[in-house]
């Protein structure tokens, strides 16, 4: 049990005349390699941009079984 008046030791902060209160945070490096990529992918759009362009087929077509 904690005793009253027990203060938690406040790190990476320091107190100026001029600034006022300031801390430091720390951010962890972000692995590229491990992200997931999100739906909206620059590079698709692209594919079907030249795609379209080209006046071929970016996607694959259904064919009928008929």
């Amino acid at each position: 049990m904690r005793t009253p008046g027990h203060a938690k030791k406040v790190k990476n902060v320091t107190n100026d005349v001029i600034d006022g209160k300031r801390g430091m945070i720390y951010i962890p490096d972000q692995k590229i390699s491990k992200l997931t990529l999100t739906k909206d992918i620059k590079g698709l759009k692209q594919e079907r941009h030249d795609a379209k362009k080209n006046k071929g087929h970016s996607k694959k077509q259904k064919v009928n079984p008929e």
